[in-house]
């Protein structure tokens, strides 16, 4: 497994500090890798509420000051660069971030592949073009819908593939999204310039102000958002 990026372990004490339905640092990662591979642009100001669980604008505030905000928002961002930018130059060397069972050593892919579900479902039709494609692209989509229905623990799948795909589904994974994501570049193009991924030093939303909009993603202004504490 690749050494992890040292910001990582930041990224995941700020999001364990969020508001209880923020996303783990497993889910992000999956939920990245979805964004990064749907053929469709998703802008950050769409997904980045889903990450901190926001689903109405009368959720609780996400951010205790503007710097906080900055921060969290960065360390994000600099994930959804990291991921884009491997899966881009160097898709042989994509690998996953799972989280690994304290107690036996397992690993726990079911927490990425729920992140990986929410990003596919904020453009369900924008996938169907990868049914049609190739088999190879085609059957690894269909795989990691299946595994999200192995770690939901739905009828679907018989008990038997259920049982081998819980052995094997953190080798699947990577060699699927690294192949879909090539696909992805090959046939769509996300128009925000020649790369899919950030610079390394941007910040989308720049420096934020008390009437800026809320880096939370909620389209309102900081100061009626989460700079109301």
């Amino acid at each position: 497994m690749a050494k992890s990026p040292p910001y990582l372990h930041q990224l995941r004490s700020e999001l364990l500090d969020l508001v209880d339905d923020a996303m783990l640092l497993e889910e992000l990662d999956g939920f990245i890798a979805g964004v990064v591979c749907c053929p469709e642009l998703i802008q950050p100001g769409e997904w980045l509420p889903v990450v901190w669980g926001r689903t109405d604008e009368d959720s609780a505030p996400v951010f205790e000051s503007i710097e906080h905000a900055n921060k969290v928002v960065a360390l994000v961002m600099g994930h959804y660069n990291h991921v884009a930018v491997n899966l881009s130059k160097t898709p042989d060397r994509y690998s996953p971030l799972f989280a690994e069972d304290d107690r036996n050593g397992d690993i726990l892919w079911e927490i990425w592949i729920e992140g990986f579900d929410k990003a596919m479902k904020l453009r369900p039709t924008a996938w169907l073009p990868l049914l049609e494609a190739d088999t190879e692209i085609s059957d690894a989509v269909r795989g990691l819908l299946t595994l999200t229905e192995v770690a939901r623990r739905e009828d679907q799948v018989s008990k038997i593939r259920r049982e081998e795909l819980q052995e094997i589904a953190h080798e699947l994974i990577g060699p699927w999204v690294a192949a879909i994501n090539e696909w992805r570049m090959e046939n769509f193009s996300h128009e925000t310039g020649t790369s899919a991924a950030f610079p390394a030093t941007h910040t989308p939303f720049g420096k934020v102000g008390r009437n800026d909009p809320c880096p939370c993603g909620s389209g309102k202004k900081y100061k009626k958002c989460c700079g109301l504490n």
